[in-house]
């Protein structure tokens, strides 16, 4: 169209076929998907790969099998959360408590010398 434009040749098209033209140089959507599908099957025989839907498919139920998010959990694990949870929920000892002494108390000597200052 645009080449018979340039030549001088006048051309008229209606919209239906400037859509038509258009589909046909560009191609619609339901042929590029054959064609994607087309092209990630060559590519895979390119280069090794397993790329069936069925085959990923198998892999997402062997993968939710093996890591699974059942919460289905023995009492022996929860007996061991418990006890995880008791554990670190006590007073921390940290820095607060160094040798048994708890030294947010303030001791003599820091008492006096506050005094005295």
């Amino acid at each position: 169209m645009r080449r018979a434009e340039r030549f001088g040749t006048s051309v008229v098209m209606s919209e239906e076929e400037k859509r038509s033209s258009r589909a046909e140089r560009f191609g619609t959507a339901s042929s590029n998907e054959k064609a994607e599908e087309q092209k990630r099957k060559s590519r895979a025989e390119r280069f090794g790969l397993a790329s069936s839907s069925a085959d990923e498919d198998a892999k997402k139920k062997a993968r939710l099998e093996r890591f699974g998010q059942s919460t289905n959990v023995d009492k022996a694990e929860e007996e061991k959360r418990k006890a995880r949870a008791l554990r670190f929920a006590e007073t921390p000892s940290g820095p607060s408590q160094e040798n048994g002494k708890d030294s947010s108390k303030p001791t003599q000597d820091a008492a006096t010398v506050a005094g005295t200052a």
